[in-house]
């Protein structure tokens, strides 16, 4: 816990700093941070529903954006522009997996990830990519379930990848079945934000109970794709 809490403060402090010092703030924010909505509004409307593509990264960077907008309001009181919300680290290592090229087709049977074809694209078969869909989609949809977000689960659909779909989920009933332990420990995060009696350790300790969570379904099920990652890339 020591540890997690180190690494907190160590970037909230990069942020602050960072912010001050920087001409260009928006150098500082993840890749496409400012093509990528913070509302479910600025997602494509087919059929009256919100269409949400996770393997598209300002999509998935998208849902981080809302995530972050929507419960700014709960970290005003720790520090100003939402600079010390505990949710940044999230977007932050989306970003540098897609900046270090780990959200790219491994196999070369495609060309999804690759910038001089499909840059946005990201490839079910990166083992990156698969278990970070399990800290943005089911954080997401925790939220959507929490209240917290203001948004109901009708409003969206979120799309299956092009192979291995019965390996995810894309609701909130549904995600509650495959990975309920993972549902029931962001829904609890959220949660416990909105009581006034949350404060920054507590909110801490369940973000780090719910990033564990999250880590042990999809690195048991996508063992399989860990053949791709150089030595050097196992611990995630």
């Amino acid at each position: 816990m020591a540890v997690l809490a180190s690494w907190v403060w160590v970037l909230i402090g990069y942020l602050s700093a960072a912010v001050a010092e920087n001409s260009n703030p928006s150098s500082l924010y993840p890749p496409f941070w400012e093509d990528t909505s913070g509302e479910i509004s600025g997602f494509a409307l087919e059929d009256g529903k919100y269409i949400i593509n996770p393997w598209v990264f300002t999509d998935r960077m998208g849902l981080y954006k809302i995530l972050l907008s929507k419960t700014a309001p709960y970290f005003a009181k720790y520090g100003p522009e939402n600079e010390q919300n505990l949710l940044w680290g999230l977007p932050m290592q989306f970003g540098w997996q897609y900046r270090t090229g780990r959200l790219v087709d491994p196999t070369g049977r495609t060309t999804c990830g690759y910038k001089t074809f499909d840059e946005l694209c990201v490839s079910v078969d990166s083992w990156w990519a698969d278990v970070n869909y399990f800290l943005s989609v089911l954080p997401f949809l925790a939220a959507v379930d929490s209240g917290i977000l203001g948004i109901s689960s009708d409003e969206f659909t979120i799309l299956p990848p092009p192979l291995d779909e019965s390996r995810f989920c894309y609701n909130v009933s549904d995600c509650k079945k495959l990975v309920g332990e993972i549902m029931d420990s962001w829904t609890t995060f959220f949660q416990y934000m909105q009581l006034p009696s949350s404060d920054f350790d507590g909110l801490l300790q369940h973000l780090w109970a719910a990033h564990t969570a999250s880590l042990e379904y999809p690195i048991s099920v996508f063992a399989d794709s860990v053949r791709y990652l150089a030595k050097a890339n196992y611990k995630y």
